[in-house]
């Protein structure tokens, strides 16, 4: 869940669904309370009309005139609606013509008490009193049996009415949730398109025309974009003004020095490395907040002309086989810098040929040649701080400093060797990506 998009959905959703559940149920069992309301009201005028159309005889014999009923149902064979009346035994006197088979274990309510029970099947019973012609009371029971009531049936009609127009209230409620949110949400797209077109330099600082709540957002993310272009100005700037000074010093101290002393030439020399490898490792750009992505094939085309020109005698063959999509998250400067010196070292020290490819596999940049090869204790060419006297001769500090340009985006330089010569490997970064 890590979409704000899919979160609000969700719960939103979630909550409107709970809410519509929550709303079909309450309302269908309001209307399942009214329908058998009106059922037990439909019943129990039936059974006054039953009561009224009802005669008993001297001897306890009972007759219904059906024909004086207003339900034709009565008379039907097995229609879903039954009426029997029996006495205080449970021996049945009198049952419509509808009912087929003689119902048993009949329940003698009380006088004058009505009983109504079930759910889908109805059943309505009433006890009641009649004087005979002897002025001797005989108890009955009139029970009505309701199986296919029409109340019911349209009952169910709406309840399957009504769970659909639910459903097709969530879900069109749902779409314009997703549609609010996608409009609610596109001050922080644009946010994320204007993050993009800075990081392909098209952009140098994101819009101001943002909601008021995600203002100070902005504006705090432009001030440090600024600040942070300020600083690395400043401070190449000042490595700059002190290469130049330290130059001017040595310059002096080389031209005082007789040329065949050679342990002071040395020492100048020594001097003048280190202080190139640490003005190089300083000047490394290092990670920004928001990093533009740099192609790398070009920027290995751009080395490899000019170092065509540098060891001209040498007749390099330089085969760039990198991808034309791939790009990486890193300064362009520290880039060609980090580059420079592992293909420059290729050239400097091996045969004829220097490739530069890319292993899909390792998602890993692989610099090799056809020279002899590193020493065995390469390694320690990597190594920080490394004094340019204990260096293995000919390889300079530019390995060191591409070590450490690789360390400061989180990436890997091993050195090693393959049967044509010697091999550099860049791996693995989840600053490479393809394009």
């Amino acid at each position: 869940m890590n979409s704000l998009r899919a979160r609000l959905l969700l719960s939103a959703g979630g909550v409107l669904l709970l809410f519509i559940v929550l709303t079909g149920v309450a309302l269908d069992r309001a209307l399942s309370s009214y329908a058998r309301q009106a059922e037990y009201d439909r019943l129990q005028g039936l059974a006054f009309s039953l009561l009224g159309a009802t005669e008993v005889d001297a001897m306890g014999g009972v007759t219904a005139s059906i024909d004086r009923i207003p339900e034709p149902r009565l008379q039907q064979l097995e229609s879903g609606l039954a009426a029997l009346i029996y006495n205080a035994d449970g021996k049945i006197v009198w049952r419509s013509p509808s009912l087929l088979k003689a119902l048993s274990n009949q329940y003698l309510p009380k006088v004058n008490e009505w009983v109504f029970s079930g759910k889908g099947v109805f059943t309505l019973s009433y006890g009641f009193e009649w004087i005979l012609d002897n002025d001797q009371p005989q108890i009955y029971a009139l029970q009505i049996q309701e199986r296919n009531s029409p109340l019911q049936n349209q009952r169910r009609s709406f309840t399957h009415k009504l769970w659909l127009w639910l459903g097709g209230i969530t879900a069109a409620l749902l779409v314009t949730l997703l549609a609010l949110m996608q409009w609610g949400l596109k001050p922080l797209n644009k946010i994320s398109a204007d993050l993009d077109k800075i990081r392909n330099r098209k952009k140098t600082r994101l819009s101001i025309a943002v909601p008021m709540e995600i203002r100070p957002l902005t504006s705090n993310l432009n001030a440090l974009l600024e600040h942070q272009e300020n600083q690395q100005k400043k401070f190449r700037n000042a490595l700059a003004d002190l290469a130049h000074s330290l130059k001017t010093p040595l310059a002096v101290l080389r031209g005082q020095i007789p040329r065949n002393d050679t342990a002071a030439q040395g020492q100048l020399d020594q001097i003048d490395n280190i202080i190139g490898y640490q003005l190089k490792r300083a000047a490394t750009a290092g990670r920004k907040v928001l990093q533009a992505q740099v192609a790398v094939y070009p920027i290995v085309e751009r080395i490899t002309s000019a170092l065509k020109k540098v060891y001209l005698d040498k007749n390099i063959n330089y085969i760039n086989s990198i991808n034309e999509s791939l790009v990486v998250s890193i300064d362009e400067g520290d880039l060609m810098e980090l580059l420079g010196n592992i293909i420059d070292n290729a050239a400097k020290n091996g045969g004829k040929t220097v490739k530069i490819s890319e292993d899909q596999s390792l998602r890993a940049l692989v610099i090799s040649d056809d020279g002899p090869g590193f020493p065995e204790d390469a390694k320690s060419l990597l190594q920080r701080g490394i004094r340019a006297d204990t260096r293995t001769p000919g390889q300079g500090i530019g390995l060191a400093v591409a070590n450490d340009i690789a360390l400061a985006y989180g990436m890997e330089l091993t050195l090693g060797n393959s049967k044509a010569g010697a091999k550099v490997v860049l791996s693995p970064s989840a600053s490479f990506i393809g394009k």
